[in-house]
């Protein structure tokens, strides 16, 4: 049997969420995703060993282990600078191990394929196996094998931009870093956005909330418009709350290029609301669904496909745990926990108060 840490690639019906070790917390979770029956975008991850094969072969491994001993001993912040810089940009002009290259390229082959297009518009999504968010880049409507090589590169290389590199040393993970790499088909979104399995103001378990926008979701991640917000009920599915935002411009592919665009939101669009009641329902069908199956709140990215038919439309780009009241929640446990013993323990350390 094929050992699964030599692999350079897995498909994401390969993978479950106990893989991240191989492929980053991204790639693993969209694999769990589709063994829970979760819509996802068809694709492949880059494994964190195939990020290793290129660093050792292309010797920008070596190179960087010989400047941490000699010049950049020291961690600051002008040592992390320099070494942010030498680090990304050696790994940006380093040519693909010739065999790896290959490997890649006919991945991304077969899932031009299978989608029956070709030079498949893909996402190339960086992917650790400890989380850093928003520390490592994603690049979308990537096209064709010369261009895809070159964004895997720039991928592994914002593993070591300065953000990453300081959070890595100041928690004693390490400065020499490797990364898993999504190549997911790129969904065609006409509205994307974000959605929290319960209310993210307050922590309400008993609401859905859900930030939409006109085009790809990287308009409503990125802050660059005013969403229209949805309170849903998570019980009758009704909304609760509807607050219409700006949604003043889209982010839409760039036509025949590998890159996105931003263009204006019609007056007419922009006094409606993006979702529509069944697309809305749809989705929190789908948002308690993943609630369930992980049994906490969770954070998920979504787009709604203008290529395809509704349900098939509604594509679940990105899941993580919510990281807030998750976090409060387990706080309370540990500290004050609630069992019997417990409440007799401290009534008799603080009496017992009388009306």
């Amino acid at each position: 049997m094929e050992n699964l840490e030599e692999r350079l690639t897995l498909w994401y019906n390969e993978l479950k969420g106990d893989n991240f070790p191989l492929v980053g917390k991204k790639n693993a979770n969209l694999g769990e995703m589709l063994k829970a029956g979760i819509p996802i975008s068809p694709g492949f991850a880059i494994t964190i060993h195939a990020n290793d094969v290129f660093m050792r072969e292309s010797g920008v491994k070596s190179e960087l282990e010989k400047l941490i001993a000699n010049e950049c001993r020291e961690s600051t912040p002008d040592n992390i600078a320099y070494l942010s810089k030498f680090a990304m940009a050696a790994i940006e002009k380093a040519s693909m191990p010739p065999a790896l290259e290959k490997h890649i390229l006919e991945e991304y082959h077969r899932l031009c394929e299978h989608c029956g297009v070709e030079a498949l518009p893909v996402a190339v999504r960086s992917s650790g196996a400890v989380s850093m968010p928003g520390q490592m880049e994603t690049y979308l409507n990537i096209r064709g094998d010369r261009d895809l090589s070159d964004y895997i590169r720039k991928c592994w290389a914002s593993s070591y931009c300065v953000e990453a590199l300081t959070y890595r040393i100041n928690r004693e993970l390490g400065v020499l870093f490797n990364i898993g790499v999504g190549i997911p088909k790129m969904v065609n979104s006409r509205i994307a956005g974000v959605i929290f399995t319960i209310n993210p103001l307050n922590g309400d378990p008993s609401k859905i909330s859900i930030d939409a926008s006109y085009g790809l979701g990287e308009a409503v991640v990125s802050g660059l418009v005013t969403p229209d917000t949805y309170l849903i009920d998570k019980i009758t599915l009704d909304p609760v709350k509807i607050v219409r935002g700006s949604k003043e411009i889209e982010c839409v592919y760039r036509e025949g290029g590998s890159d996105i665009v931003e263009r204006e939101v019609d007056e007419e669009r922009r006094q409606i609301n993006a979702l529509s009641q069944k697309e809305l329902r749809h989705l929190c069908i789908v948002s308690k669904k993943i609630e369930k199956y992980y049994g906490k709140a969770y954070d998920i990215e979504f787009g709604i496909d203008a290529d395809l038919l509704f349900p098939e439309n509604v594509i679940i780009l990105q899941v993580r745990p919510e990281s807030i009241w998750n976090k409060k929640k387990a706080e309370k446990k540990t500290a004050e926990p609630t069992d019997a013993m417990n409440m007799i323990l401290k009534q008799l350390m603080t009496g017992v108060k009388f009306n």
